[in-house]
């Protein structure tokens, strides 16, 4: 014959009690993880959605720089100014300094990354302004260090007429090995 366990009576209700309250814990800590999946999808949603207007916003910040530059600077009185520099043996461009018609108009010191995006091709946006047709004068200031170590100072300006339509020139600085000397000139586009 199997012998049973008998619980008291008073027990009973004790272990029911205990028992319900296990489930019931289970079933809110259940609910509780499905509600924080929940919470973190919604974030990662958000995140999400975050991102996207993100992007868009720089979106929008380019078109609106493009149409600003087109309001200010209308093709037909656009007048931009770059610099290069060839390779920089006999010169170590310092700065720049920029006169149209006499009213100075911009300057530049240049760092050292600078200067090396330079020799490696890069080509600078060094002004760009409205001017009305007609003659005009730009004179370039370039200062530095040349040849031997010595300090380095030289100007040159171009005198030309602006046409109708945008006009571009270039600044060059350029080294020339039959003389070790930089040379500096203009060209327009």
């Amino acid at each position: 014959m199997k012998k049973m366990i008998s619980l008291p009576i008073f027990k009973i209700p004790r272990l029911v009690f205990c028992l319900l309250a296990l489930v019931s814990l289970m079933a809110n800590n259940y609910a509780f993880s499905a509600e924080a999946a929940d919470s973190l999808a919604e974030v990662k949603k958000i995140s999400q959605d975050i991102q996207n207007l993100k992007q868009e916003v720089i979106a929008l910040n380019k078109d609106l720089r493009l149409m600003e530059e087109t309001l200010l600077f209308p093709s037909s009185t656009r007048f931009s100014i770059f610099l290069s520099v060839s390779s920089g043996r006999f010169f170590t461009l310092e700065s720049v300094k920029l006169k149209i018609d006499g009213k100075l108009v911009s300057t530049h010191v240049y760092s050292d990354k600078q200067r090396q995006a330079l020799t490696r091709g890069g080509v600078q946006k060094l002004w760009i302004t409205n001017i009305n047709e007609g003659k005009h004068l730009v004179t370039a200031f370039f200062t530095g260090v040349g040849p031997n170590g010595r300090d380095y100072k030289r100007a040159i300006d171009l005198d030309f007429e602006k046409g109708a339509g945008s006009e571009y020139l270039e600044l060059i600085v350029t080294d020339d090995g039959s003389i070790q000397e930089p040379v500096f000139r203009m060209k327009r586009w």
